[in-house]
């Protein structure tokens, strides 16, 4: 069986075209004409930010740094009050430029509209990488999109306007402090939610090769222009975080073209962390993530970061999919390409947070950051080189995505940056990871001859360096000790030797500081404290009068920073699917098809297959449009809840662009993913298993679309077994009404009678076999007493007598003449279904068609005589 939906030929798209498959649905940074952003002329109240206790900046102006600066009055009002619902978490505590920060590093600014059907805008800004998204979303009142969204980046904070918190809380305001437990929830003034500000921070901050897209989608999505004001004033007042002009890569995102996974359903199906143990590895991210880049693995969270939002919000672009899976074909047939590639990423490090690093500028000048200015440098001159050997080992690909990422790293504006940093920088001035060489880098990272005196405080920086070489040379004679010259980045050089040296002897008094570890004593003396000082002076020196020299060179690679975001967005989108090739390289992993069917041939578990040493047995699945709800029974662990979990990961997976465990599979693409699994009380909440078993099932039958997949794991099992029983008889009639395929498991095995009236049901049973090992599979059958120890005759009599009331049921059934009414009627319209799956997805010639057409006659013909 092939595909439906016919691949894209190899030249068909162009590198703006498959820029959309690196980031799914994206509007990018464009030109800008060189507006500021203004603020309201209204005079400013005592509740505009309400944050953190902190005073408001004793200086009463902010000037914007870069090309075109602006003043900016801020008001000694502004100062901030917490008026949050829960305690402060250390995620709170942030200093200027980003630094405390937690694990999450994102901020989003969330504004709604009023009317049945809330408008939400939202915009995220990453403080580490400078990520800046914005989104607007019409949502419903249990705002599930709105959601799906914060789950996608686990904002730290989420900031609201004040009138969400008074007079009395939004419904949004409760739902974020409910749902969002890690985040913190700040109120700030109404005023700084302003859609005009938005958009001029949009034309200032915005990358000019792409501000012009992005700024036309724009112009009608007022309430993300509106969040976006406030985020960014947000961080500018309270983070002291400032960036240059025509520096931020701006992205649009909205939900279409991608599958919404909500909150819950995230949790229950371990996509991202396990619920046992959320350090553990195996999740789908676990299994999946063989990635190499920072890009590809966030360092401070351990997530890749394009890898987690695909996992969260797979596409459903057949076309970007299929695009994707091509490329997978590719990099597996050609191993020595694959494995270039692979040793080409593995010593990037994160190009984000790099970029981040050049854009964001200090209100003054420090050391610091003169320091650190020439690190950067250094770092993307490194970084250069490897994107250099990175693009020779894409050479000769032939995918359209793969070719895409090759030109885009074949941008000569990247060849003109190692240019103009060959022409100020040191040839031999690398990366290094030592602190001490790392110093020594920096300090004679700049070409000698820009600066006179450079050249002479460096030369007292060697020659204070040599100094101490010798002066440790004249202790280790004078003394008779052996002595090590060790570095160490807060106190310098000091030194250290073993206790064994000593030989019962005291270390000279000359030795001072003297500290203990194991057999090590390590110590200095006052003569080397003063080299160190020395030492410092002569770096500070080279620091300043490298800091022109070094900030000429940052502005003039920042005219063209937005090669660097489309670099780095490539490198991590090759990342990802060089980590997909590898997990093909050591499973039995196939590649799917994508129909109006569902179709999983010997489908296995991808955790449980990565988990178990031994074998997964595996299972079939089958679902159309004539069979779309499938009912699903088995005793107590027969694998129920491993099978319907199984079902959901390999959808996903398929969806991201990942070949899937199986041996055959074709997909339907899910638009939505509904998960009822969990049957724990939620005593946060104050919510019963009941209540959680009815809260869950009524936002799915809420939000359940035609093209949407469900599972369900037990339902009813909160009440009594008749309210049960009642309940979730009519939930399945619900279910059945639709057409998105449903498996649903149950031990009401009275549906399995009561539900044959729908011609679309399908009862699914799952069997244990007891022998060398356990083993579930689909079937039907009585074995699981066993397990437990239940006496042999027992067991044997319960057999018997089960078969012989199913063997009375089912004569009672075949003789009703309702019944066989009900069995032809189901026929005709499985044949119905089938004729016109055909239609639609036959690939067959004229002779092969009605060859099929006639054996699909014969079989309906026999089944209808079976039945008369």
């Amino acid at each position: 069986m092939s595909s439906s939906t016919g691949t894209p030929t190899r030249n068909q798209q162009s590198i703006a075209s498959t820029s959309s498959s690196l980031y799914s649905t994206s509007y990018s940074l464009s030109k800008e004409t060189s507006l500021t952003p203004h603020r309201p002329t209204t005079a400013t109240s005592n509740n505009d930010f309400s944050i953190n206790n902190r005073p408001a900046t004793s200086s009463s102006t902010i000037k914007r740094q870069g090309t075109n600066t602006s003043e900016v009055s801020t008001t000694s009002d502004q100062t901030i009050h917490s008026k949050r619902g829960r305690p402060q978490t250390s995620v709170s505590t942030r200093d200027g430029g980003g630094g405390g920060i937690g694990e999450n590093s994102f901020i989003v600014a969330v504004i709604e509209g009023r009317g049945v059907a809330s408008e939400v805008g939202m915009c995220f800004i990453d403080l580490k990488t400078s990520e800046c998204i914005l989104s607007q979303i019409s949502d419903s009142q249990t705002y599930v999109k709105t959601l799906h969204k914060m789950n996608l980046y686990e904002p730290a904070e989420i900031l609201l306007s004040t009138t969400a918190f008074e007079p009395a809380k939004s419904k949004l305001c409760k739902i974020f402090e409910e749902n969002m437990q890690s985040a913190i929830v700040t109120p700030i003034g109404r005023k700084y939610f302003n859609d005009v500000v938005g958009m001029n921070y949009i034309k200032q901050y915005g990358i000019e090769e792409d501000s012009a897209v992005l700024i036309l989608g724009l112009m009608s999505k007022f309430y993300c222009l509106a969040a976006a004001a406030a985020v960014l004033k947000y961080i500018e007042s309270t983070q002291n975080i400032f960036f240059t002009d025509h520096s931020i890569q701006f992205k649009y995102q909205g939900c279409e073209g991608t599958m919404m996974i909500d909150c819950a359903s995230a949790r229950n199906l371990e996509l991202i962390t396990n619920i046992t143990n959320p350090r553990s590895k195996h999740s789908l991210y676990g299994v999946l993530n063989y990635t190499r880049t920072p890009m590809g693995g966030r360092i401070f969270l351990r997530f890749p970061r394009l890898l987690r939002t695909n996992i969260l919000q797979p596409l459903t672009d057949v076309a970007i999919i299929n695009t994707r899976l091509d490329s997978l074909e590719e990099l597996i047939e050609n191993e020595e390409k694959f494995f270039s590639i692979q040793s080409a990423l593995r010593p990037f490090q994160d190009i984000d947070c790099l970029i981040t690093a050049l854009i964001q500028v200090p209100r003054k000048p420090t050391i610091k950051h003169a320091e650190q200015s020439i690190n950067n440098v250094i770092m993307l001159k490194h970084t250069l080189k490897l994107i250099g050997k990175l693009r020779e080992s894409l050479a000769g690909c032939e995918n359209s995505l793969l070719v895409a990422i090759y030109r885009l790293l074949s941008d000569p504006r990247l060849e003109s940056f190692e240019e103009i940093i060959d022409q100020v920088i040191n040839e031999d001035a690398t990366y290094q990871k030592g602190a001490l060489g790392l110093r020594n880098q920096r300090c004679y990272a700049v070409k000698a001859g820009f600066n006179g005196l450079l050249d002479v405080a460096r030369q007292t920086y060697k020659e204070t360096i040599n100094d101490i070489y010798e002066l440790v040379n004249g202790y280790t004679e004078q003394y008779k000790v052996p002595l090590k010259i060790q570095f160490n980045p807060a106190t310098g050089f000091h030194l250290s030797t073993s206790i064994g040296n000593l030989q019962d002897r005291t270390l000279p008094l000359v030795f001072i500081n003297v500290s203990k570890k194991r057999k090590t004593l390590t110590f200095t003396t006052l003569e080397l404290m003063k080299k160190n000082t020395k030492i410092n002076d002569s770096l500070t020196e080279v620091y300043l009068m490298s800091d022109k020299t070094i900030e000429d060179l940052i502005s003039e690679i920042r005219k063209s920073i937005g090669v660097l975001y489309k670099a780095s967005e490539s490198i991590a989108m090759l990342d990802m699917l060089i980590s997909f090739a590898h997990m093909c390289t050591i499973s039995n992993y196939v590649r799917p098809e994508f129909t109006d069917t569902l179709v999983i041939k010997a489908g296995r578990h991808p955790m449980r297959e990565a988990l178990y040493i031994e074998e997964f047995v595996p299972n079939d699945t089958y679902a159309s449009s004539a069979n779309n709800f499938q009912l699903i029974t088995g005793p107590n662990m027969s694998g129920k809840s491993t099978y319907l979990r199984q079902i959901a990961l390999i959808s996903i997976m398929s969806q991201i662009g990942s070949f899937v465990p199986a041996e055959y599979t074709s997909f339907r693409i899910v638009d939505q993913l509904f998960t009822r699994i969990c049957n724990d009380d939620d005593m946060e909440s104050n919510a019963s298993t009941f209540m959680m078993e009815m809260r869950e099932t009524g936002y799915i039958l809420q939000n359940l679309t035609d093209d949407s997949l469900v599972i369900v794991d037990e339902l009813g099992r909160g009440t009594s077994t008749h309210d049960g029983l009642g309940i979730t008889h009519a939930v399945c009639e619900e279910f059945i009404k639709t057409k998105a395929f449903v498996f649903f498991a149950t031990h009401f095995h009275e549906l399995t009678r009561s539900l044959t009236v729908f011609p679309n049901v399908v009862n699914l049973h799952l069997e244990v076999e007891i022998g060398a090992q356990v083993v579930m599979k689909i079937a039907t059958g009585l074995k699981f007493g066993q397990i437990v120890g239940l006496p042999e005759d027992i067991i044997s009599r319960a057999s018997e007598v089960s078969h012989k009331l199913k063997d009375m049921i089912d004569a009672s059934k075949e003789k009703s003449s309702s019944n066989k009414i009900r069995q032809r009627r189901k026929a005709m319209f499985q044949l119905t279904q089938h004729l016109l799956q055909i239609k639609r997805s036959s690939n067959l010639d004229k002779d092969g068609l009605l060859g099929y057409l006639q054996m699909v006659q014969q079989e309906f013909v026999m089944r209808m005589e079976e039945l008369m």
